[in-house]
């Protein structure tokens, strides 16, 4: 279920294991696919294999973690941390944080030539949808960043 979240934060006192194997059940909500992308695929295979436990600090070095707070044991902490890091998400353009997060998982999905082709593509869609026009260019789009009357919205 962790797999599923966009930000991972941990300490000590967290642990993450697959357990597919030692119960003799097929993995089949993603974590096969998600686990190595994040993990990479040997250290995917050893640990949903041997249905071992990685622990925090291992998990963050691993970049199974997003974020770690070391030297913590206190879950309150992590929940601090997970509301400051929301608290600096909510104050960016909420429509541009979720075409952000769709640019990343779309073009994640695909080889870098594909990913970059798709990014310049929804990019281009943003910019026509905020300004109206289909003409829009690069030159257009500088404009629209530079321009400081804009304001932004929380999510």
């Amino acid at each position: 279920m962790a797999l599923a979240c966009d930000i991972l934060i941990g300490n000590s006192t967290t642990k993450f294991k697959d357990t597919h194997v030692k119960f003799g059940l097929a993995p089949c909500w993603g974590l096969s696919q998600k686990l190595q992308r994040r993990i990479g695929p040997g250290r995917a295979k050893l640990t949903s294999f041997t249905a071992s436990t990685i622990h925090g600090e291992q998990a963050y070095q691993w970049g199974l973690l997003d974020d770690y707070i070391s030297k913590s044991e206190d879950s309150n902490e992590l929940f601090q941390r997970a509301l400051e890091i929301a608290d600096q998400i909510a104050e960016n353009d909420g429509t541009m944080v979720r075409r952000y997060k769709r640019a990343i998982v779309e073009g994640g999905s695909m080889d870098f030539d594909k990913g970059l082709k798709r990014e310049r593509e929804l990019a281009f869609a943003h910019y026509w949808q905020i300004t109206g026009s289909q003409s829009s260019t690069m030159q257009d789009a500088k404009q629209f960043i530079t321009d400081e009357s804009r304001t932004r919205s929380k999510l």
